[in-house]
């Protein structure tokens, strides 16, 4: 029975395949007839819709639409993004055909060109949940347009600079973050290491107390110590946030933050600092990484961010929370902005992927079901849809779930601060998985229809689909 079937099975086949290459006339099977798809035109074309998407932004991007709409026309005046006109319209997207020192440059030229536009206003300097949405609202917006510029500026604010918020005290406030939102200095953030990634509690760098100059000595003892992957600290950082584990006494107290100046004003990188670029990459080759290493680096006892623990002058250990494992938790606060950041990202990027793949699917045709008919749209074949809506459902879902996430972080208290560790890890982890599988399927779909068509016509080439 098992033979007769596999017989059977084998025969279909062949007579598909017959069909295809001899274009023998055959019966159209109903999962593949014509439909309203096949007289489909870009939604751009007619501006009919069978919704209205200003409700449909409300849901989906949820808050400060008129602050994102402000962003973008401010991205296509601007001849930094590289602007094209196709059809009567402008589209935006940066040139990865750049070298990567071109690609470095034009980051941070498209920064200073937001700088001067105030889109940074009050993004350090503001307080309360208004200011905390415009700011994530704008950082989704950069997003859309590109990796490189989001990730710098996400270092620069949202690491370097949330670090001096939620670790660092008044007198760091005063001092630092005016100049960090204004780029008057330039923020990276050195935690991560060679030999331990994101490890945080496993990282060898060392720092100790000199009580007789009232400075803090920052050691890398050995080579896994290296600050690794710091993105900003090739080229353009000025002042990094350097975690390392502080021993006061000959007592290791666990992993601290202290802030310090890496080059001068002219970009010079200061002495008892070694910094190495980390080259080319496969992307993001917008942002600047490097390495650096200290060699008895000397920084002012004030640099220690002491919101959570403190070294008077005079060499003594001070902190309220007396618990190590507490301790190096409230250490990590800033990293929750980073992990919000990133998953609303990475539905945004889904969303992208997804538009150009369903786009591309209702206007590539390939095959027709009788000789001389009309090809079939794409996303008319079934397999299209199993792979693609699925998951154009599902990033649905995850934006809102993103809207939930943003709502908890803007609106954080103390006894909140597990929840959102918790959901913030959780969708980190999720929404990039999704992220990565969605690219795929959009990529796969377009190359797969890409060698069919080579291989049935030379006409048409990889480059013209």
């Amino acid at each position: 029975m098992a033979q007769e079937s596999s017989i059977n099975t084998a025969s279909r086949r062949t007579r598909i395949l017959n069909n295809h290459l001899f274009q023998y006339p055959s019966k159209p099977t109903s999962c593949l007839q014509s439909n309203s798809c096949l007289s489909y035109t870009p939604p751009e074309s007619t501006e009919s819709f069978g919704f209205d998407i200003k409700e449909m932004r409300k849901i989906v991007d949820f808050h400060n639409l008129e602050d994102r709409d402000w962003l973008f026309g401010v991205i296509k005046q601007g001849r930094v993004f590289n602007g094209k006109e196709r059809g009567g319209r402008l589209f935006v997207s940066p040139d990865y055909n750049q070298t990567m020192e071109q690609q470095r440059e034009m980051t941070m030229k498209r920064i200073e060109y937001l700088l001067e536009r105030g889109a940074f206003d009050g993004w350090l300097t503001k307080k309360g949940v208004e200011a905390e949405l415009k700011k994530l609202s704008l950082l989704e917006v950069i997003q859309i347009f590109d990796h490189s510029l989001s990730v710098k500026i996400g270092v620069h604010f949202f690491l370097w600079g949330g670090a001096i918020q939620f670790m660092g005290t008044k007198r760091h406030h005063d001092k630092w973050l005016r100049d960090t939102e204004t780029y008057a200095m330039k923020g990276c953030f050195s935690m991560t290491e060679l030999g331990h990634g994101s490890n945080v509690r496993g990282i060898e760098t060392v720092t100790t107390y000199d009580s007789k100059t009232g400075e803090f000595v920052i050691n890398t003892p050995c080579e896994s110590a290296q600050k690794y992957w710091i993105g900003g600290a090739a080229n353009h950082a000025t002042h990094t946030i350097v975690f390392s584990q502080l021993k006061i006494n000959g007592v290791n107290e666990g992993v601290h933050a202290f802030i310090a100046q890496i080059r001068d004003v002219n970009g010079n990188i200061l002495p008892n600092i070694c910094i190495a670029d980390c080259g080319h990459k496969i992307g993001l080759n917008g942002v600047d990484n490097g390495r650096i290493w200290f060699d008895n680096l000397r920084i002012p006892r004030e640099n220690l961010l002491n919101l959570v623990a403190d070294v008077s002058p005079d060499g003594q250990y001070l902190s309220a929370i007396k618990d190590p494992d507490q301790r190096f938790a409230a250490f990590l606060a800033p990293l929750t902005s980073g992990r919000v950041t990133i998953a609303t990202s990475a539905i945004y990027s889904s969303k992208i992927g997804l538009a150009i793949a369903i786009r591309y699917a209702l206007s590539r045709r390939a095959f027709s079901m009788t000789p001389n008919g009309p090809e079939v749209l794409l996303l008319d074949y079934p397999s299209h849809q199993r792979r693609l809506l699925p998951l154009l459902a599902k990033s649905y879902a995850m934006s809102f779930g993103g809207n939930y996430l943003k709502m908890l972080y803007v609106n954080r208290t103390p006894e909140s601060a597990k929840t959102l560790h918790v959901v913030s890890s959780a969708f980190k982890a999720i929404f990039t998985w999704h992220n990565m599988r969605t690219l795929q399927e959009c990529l796969y779909f377009r190359g797969v229809t890409t060698m069919f068509s080579c291989s049935r016509s030379a006409r048409h080439s990889f480059q013209n689909t």
